[in-house]
């Protein structure tokens, strides 16, 4: 009985020993000396096998990744960085975007200007009156600034102190009342193609999600995950929230709400794609 748990146990050490070392060897599959290498992949938690989660969750253990999760680590980090090229090029350059996707679920609260940078002595892009409707694109590594799309004839993208923007209230003319909710989430915009499974979008770029949380449930924060990124939506006082993605092809995304630190209700798992 001894001889048979102890051979077990060697067999088992040596297949995490070998399969440790194939992992490393494709790690070190990079540009060496100028030469090139096969493309790193992101190889999912679904999609590896027993050995593989094994190892990477003893590594997250000791507060480091494995090279499976370093893969993806460096391939997310890539995708955020291009990004924020476009997004910077867009800025710098002044130009139009299609926002044809986008809701404006957002106002200015104040007279102020559409930015080319972070700060109010860079170059004023537009004007912007109060009232008028903005989309909400993102945040910046700047405190107190974030990077938005006025509503106008032309739609440009650019930087704006979070302070004179903010949701839309119910006595605008475009914004709907909470519906009842059964579930602890529901989307009202963009339209499903298929409910709480696809969502096909009519080009690439930006687009906004919006919806409501079932406030009876307490629901007080939702996290939406996309291209492995999560992202905490705006939420209103009346349940709505909001948030803006960018689109090449396609996106797999989960929204899941929560109370605190509790998980509330089911997630909502979706595809996002360009027709």
């Amino acid at each position: 009985m001894y001889k048979n748990y102890h051979l077990n146990k060697i067999l088992f050490i040596s297949l995490i020993t070998i399969s440790f070392f194939f992992v490393t060897n494709v790690a070190h599959s990079h540009k060496i000396d100028g030469k090139e290498h096969e493309p790193i992949t992101c190889k999912l938690e679904s999609e590896r096998n027993f050995v593989e989660r094994f190892i990477c969750k003893q590594a997250q253990k000791s507060h480091r990744l494995c090279k499976l999760d370093e893969h993806c680590a460096i391939l997310d980090l890539e995708k955020q960085q291009k990004k924020i090229d476009e997004l910077e090029t867009n800025i710098s350059k002044n130009t139009p975007i299609d926002c044809k996707n986008l809701t404006f679920s957002h106002v200015a609260l104040n007279n102020t200007s559409l930015f080319q940078n972070t700060s109010t002595k860079s170059t004023v892009i537009e004007k912007i009156k109060k009232g008028q409707r903005i989309s909400f694109v993102g945040s910046t590594d700047k405190k107190g600034w974030i990077i938005v799309v006025p509503k106008g004839e032309v739609c440009k993208i650019g930087y704006i102190n979070e302070m004179n923007i903010g949701l839309s209230t119910k006595t605008t003319t475009e914004k709907k009342e909470a519906p009842k909710l059964k579930d602890n989430i529901k989307i009202t915009y963009p339209k499903w193609t298929k409910v709480n499974e696809l969502i096909v979008l009519q080009s690439s770029g930006f687009f906004e999600i919006d919806g409501f949380v079932n406030k009876d449930q307490g629901i007080n924060k939702v996290i939406i995950n996309f291209d492995g990124n999560d992202e905490e939506m705006i939420l209103g006082s009346d349940g709505s929230f909001n948030g803006s993605l960018q689109i090449e092809n396609s996106l797999d995304v989960r929204i899941t709400t929560f109370k605190n630190e509790k998980q509330i209700g089911k997630a909502l798992v979706f595809k996002v794609e360009v027709e």
